[in-house]
């Protein structure tokens, strides 16, 4: 990314920024945003065409980026980004630690972990607890941009449950789902961030079928699927960056599995020493 000019162009390419993460861009259109904060005042008067040739994609790409900012087309666009290189962003306090894109995505992030503690503090984070607590075996899926997050679960909830099973290719879904309900699970736990695969939700409608509870971790309560959720757990991702940032979403996956863990603690601390007395074998020590 061409590194912006430190100038009194500065608030309007904050507020471009701003816009960009007021919306749900796909990463190419995040990417074109953040080449067009180094092309700042010039940007502003540019045509589609331009635009696509400086920022290495096709002019109807850039277009589409327009209608995805909510505007009409793209002149429409380019007059509202004319009138904040001319005139500036309407008043408001001065930030001097917002110095970019990436401070605002950090920014994002802070109010993410503060909107965080009413869903641990919630009634559906205590039901999701409870019934993740009482499944064996327990189920994380995670597809796609998900998948590192039903691993990263899985590799710690393997600590303190005696039987997990993490599932991230959407080829072997189906089978993997039924056979955790002929092993007796009870609940199945999804993460699903966007973009939403069709086989996360074909997997949630599956378990549902089956008689499993399920707990879905999302970004939205607005979800298309939402009426085939038990409890819906949502976390707000960061969306500053040209990919997503799931900071919050992993804060929430820690203390849910914390939560679980002391729903037996007596279990917990036995498999925990387990797990210490293997510790040597794998862990460097100088």
């Amino acid at each position: 990314m061409e590194q912006r000019e430190r100038s009194d162009h500065g608030p309007a390419a904050d507020w471009l920024v701003e816009l960009a993460q007021r919306h749900r861009l796909s990463p190419t259109q995040r990417q074109i945003v953040q080449r067009m904060l180094g092309m700042f005042p010039d940007v502003a008067f540019r045509s589609t065409v331009e635009i696509a040739e400086l920022t290495g994609v096709s002019q109807p790409t850039v277009a589409r980026l327009a209608a995805a900012l909510g505007f009409a087309g793209f002149p429409e666009f380019r007059a509202a980004l004319r009138d904040v290189v001319l005139a500036g962003p309407p008043a408001g306090p001065a930030d001097p630690d917002r110095h970019g894109s990436g401070a605002i995505a950090i920014d994002q992030e802070r109010a993410n972990l503060a909107s965080l503690r009413r869903v641990i503090d919630g009634d559906r984070m205590g039901a999701a607890v409870r019934l993740l607590a009482a499944t064996a075996p327990l189920g994380v899926v995670g597809l796609r941009a998900s998948a590192a997050l039903a691993q990263y679960f899985s590799y710690f909830a393997r600590r303190v449950l005696p039987s997990v099973h993490t599932l991230t290719d959407a080829a072997g879904i189906d089978d993997a789902v039924l056979q955790l309900q002929q092993e007796g699970a009870s609940a199945l736990l999804v993460f699903a961030m966007p973009r939403y695969p069709a086989a996360t939700v074909a997997a949630i409608r599956q378990a549902r079928g089956l008689g499993l509870a399920t707990i879905v971790v999302a970004d939205t309560a607005l979800l298309p699927f939402a009426d085939d959720v038990d409890v819906l757990l949502v976390v707000p991702v960061g969306t500053g960056l040209v990919f997503d940032s799931h900071a919050a979403v992993v804060v929430l996956a820690i203390n849910l599995l914390d939560a679980i863990a002391n729903i037996d603690p007596e279990r917990t601390q036995r498999r925990l020493e387990a797990h210490e007395a293997l510790v040597g074998r794998w862990a460097y020590e100088e």
